[in-house]
C-alpha cells in the first residue's frame, strides 16, 4: 500500500480509532466531578521528580521507535558499493516486538510493543508499507551510488544534500514510519490519556500510585523529555526535540513542562480543577507545536525546490505532522482543515507546486495564529 493512501483510509475510521485507545493499565476506572476551583495550598516542584513517578513503558516505546527509524533510515546511503536492503518481517518484528530484533536488549524482554498502542487503522496500513519500503530497497540496490526513483517509480533519491527512500510518489519510507508512529503511537496515546484523564481511578494506591497519576505519568513520558526540561535539553527525543527546535518561535518548552507538573501535582492533591485546566494548556501547545514544525519543514521544502531529496524529505515530514493531527481527540484543527491541508500536499510529492505549499504554510499559520515568519 502506498504512503498516499493511507490518510484516506485512517481518516475514514479517525472517529472509531479515537475512542479505541488501549490503555497499559488495567486498573479500575470512575468518573469524576470536578472540584470547586481553589488557590492551591501544596508545592508544585520544578521537576518531574515526582517520587512516585513512573512512564517507563512511554520511553522504551520511543526508544523501539528510534531504532526501527534507524533501520529504515540505513538505505540512506550515497557512497556505499553495496546498497544496504531492508526486511520487511524485521520491521513487523519491531513494531510488535516479536523475535528480539532490538539492540537495546531490555526492549526485547520488556513486554511492550508499539503495535498494540497505535491507533488500530494505522496498523495494517504501516505494516503494508514496510514491504513496499523492502521492494524498494531491493531496487535501489540494483544501482546503489544512483537515484532510482522518478514520478511513479519507488527506490532512492540522492542529491547534493541527502539520499531517501521514497515510494512511487516521492513519500520517504522512514518519515512515514517515523512520523506516523510520533502520531499515531505517542501522540495518540499521550493526549487520549489526558482528554479522558478523570475517568482514572484516584483513590486506590496500587504500587505506590494511583491510575490518575500513573496515566499522567505515561503522557508525560511520551513527550520525550527529562525530568528537568527546560532547564536541561540533554537527551530530547522526538516530540520534545520538535517543541525544542520550535521554542524560540512559540515559547513552548515552559509552558508544557510547567503545565505537566501543576497537572501531576494537582492529581496527587485532588485538585480536579487545576489538573483540568493543566491537561488542556499540555494538548493544545503540544498541538501547536506540531503545526510550528509542519511549517518549518514546509518553509524547507520551498528553499529547497531543485535540491529532491531534501524537498522531498521535508515534505513528507511536514505531511506526518498533518495527518498526525487526526489522533488527538481534543485537537483544535477541524477535520476540514486537516483535509484540505492533504489536499494541498496531493498525493504525489513528485507534482507538488510552489503556490500549494505557500497555501499549506498559510492555512497552517491561520488556524494556529502563528507568525510563519519566524519558524
Amino acid at each position: 500500500m502506498k504512503l498516499q493512501n493511507y490518510f484516506s483510509i485512517v481518516a475514514l475510521a479517525a472517529v472509531t480509532v479515537l475512542t479505541s485507545c488501549k490503555k497499559d493499565t488495567k486498573d479500575p476506572v470512575v468518573e469524576e466531578t470536578p472540584t470547586t476551583p481553589t488557590t492551591p495550598a501544596y508545592t508544585i516542584p520544578t521537576t518531574y521528580n515526582f517520587s512516585n513517578a513512573s512512564f517507563t513503558s512511554s520511553t522504551q516505546r520511543i526508544a523501539m521507535l528510534g531504532e526501527l527509524a534507524t533501520y529504515i533510515k540505513s538505505t540512506h546511503t550515497t557512497t556505499q558499493t553495496t546498497q544496504p536492503t531492508l526486511t520487511a518481517q524485521k520491521l513487523k518484528d519491531m513494531y510488535a516486538n516479536a523475535n528480539a530484533q532490538f539492540t537495546d536488549g531490555a526492549l526485547n524482554t520488556s513486554g511492550i510493543q508499539l503495535k498494540d498502542q497505535s491507533a488500530t487503522a494505522f496498523q495494517s496500513v504501516l505494516e503494508a508499507n514496510f514491504d513496499d519500503a523492502a521492494a524498494a530497497s531491493v531496487v535501489a540496490a540494483a544501482n546503489p551510488t544512483a537515484s532510482t526513483a522518478s514520478n511513479g517509480v519507488k527506490g532512492k533519491i540522492i542529491s547534493p544534500s541527502r539520499a531517501i527512500l521514497v515510494d512511487a510518489n516521492g513519500f520517504e519510507y522512514k518519515e512515514f514510519a517515523e512520523k506516523g508512529l510520533m502520531g499515531a503511537v505517542l501522540y495518540y496515546q499521550a493526549t487520549t490519556i489526558l482528554t479522558n484523564i478523570g475517568t482514572y481511578d484516584n483513590s486506590t494506591v496500587v504500587n505506590g500510585s494511583t491510575a490518575q497519576e500513573k496515566a499522567w505519568d505515561e503522557a508525560f513520558g511520551y513527550f520525550g523529555v527529562p525530568v528537568s526540561f527546560p532547564t536541561s535539553t540533554v537527551g530530547l527525543k522526538n516530540w520534545g526535540s520538535y517543541a525544542n527546535s520550535v521554542n524560540t518561535a512559540i515559547g513552548c518548552n515552559t509552558t508544557i513542562m510547567d503545565a505537566f507538573l501543576k497537572g501531576r501535582a494537582a492529581i496527587s492533591n485532588k485538585d480536579n480543577t487545576a489538573r483540568d485546566a493543566a491537561r488542556t494548556i499540555v494538548i493544545n501547545t503540544w498541538e501547536k507545536v506540531a503545526a510550528a514544525k509542519c511549517i518549518n519543514y514546509l518553509k524547507g521544502a520551498k528553499n529547497n525546490l531543485t535540491d529532491l531529496g531534501t524537498l522531498h524529505h521535508n515534505l513528507s515530514e511536514g505531511y506526518g505532522f498533518v495527518t498526525g493531527f487526526q489522533y488527538n481527540p481534543s485537537k483544535t484543527i477541524s477535520d476540514a482543515d486537516i483535509a484540505t491541508l492533504i489536499g494541498y500536499f496531493g498525493g504525489n510529492l513528485h507534482t507538488i507546486t510552489q503556490t500549494n505549499i505557500d497555501n499549506a504554510i498559510n492555512k497552517l499559520a491561520a488556524v494556529f495564529s502563528l507568525d510563519a515568519s519566524k519558524l
